[in-house]
């Protein structure tokens, strides 16, 4: 990555439909990457929570207001409710039963364990790429493998189970 060149990708919902975004911040410009297409951006915080968003020729002015899990973004008069998603496929709710998630669609490039492998907190077990970016799936605690339910070159949709630990006791 070049000096001034921050990328990161964020996952959103909204209305039950997740958008991937690439977001590259150059020096003082942000670019979004959105299906295929790049959108150059320039954003203004006018006082904490309000945006003034710069793209093309258009002007918009936003408020962004935080929930509990979700924001609000209130643009033109109309309200909108999205929602990051998390990007390792660890949602709170599988950590206890062991299960991971993907949280995109893709293509499974490397499988890092099999069945039976003992693994540590944090070890990468698969990749998945998906728009040139690369995700990793990673263990939510140490345990055994009890299921890896994909192989390298497989398709893979968001949501689907990646693969299944046997948490160690602790």
């Amino acid at each position: 990555m070049e000096d001034g060149c921050i990328s990161m990708l964020i996952n959103y919902e909204y209305n039950n439909h997740v958008y991937n975004v690439m977001i590259e911040r150059r020096d003082d410009h942000f670019y979004i990457i959105y299906n295929n297409n790049e959108y150059t951006v320039t954003a203004t915080e006018l006082k904490p929570g309000q945006l003034k968003i710069t793209l093309g020729d258009r002007v918009i002015k936003s408020i962004i207001s935080e929930g509990e899990e979700s924001k609000f973004v209130f643009i033109d008069g109309n309200i909108y409710r999205v929602k990051r998603i998390e990007l390792t496929g660890r949602k709170e709710e599988h950590k206890k039963e062991g299960r991971l998630t993907s949280p995109i669609s893709g293509t499974i490039v490397s499988i890092k364990a099999k069945k039976g492998d003992h693994i540590k907190k944090d070890e990468v077990i698969m990749v998945i790429e998906a728009m040139k970016m690369e995700y990793l799936i990673r263990a939510p605690c140490n345990g055994k493998i009890k299921t890896i339910h994909f192989k390298e070159k497989d398709q893979i949709e968001i949501g689907q189970q990646t693969a299944e630990i046997i948490p160690e006791d602790t």
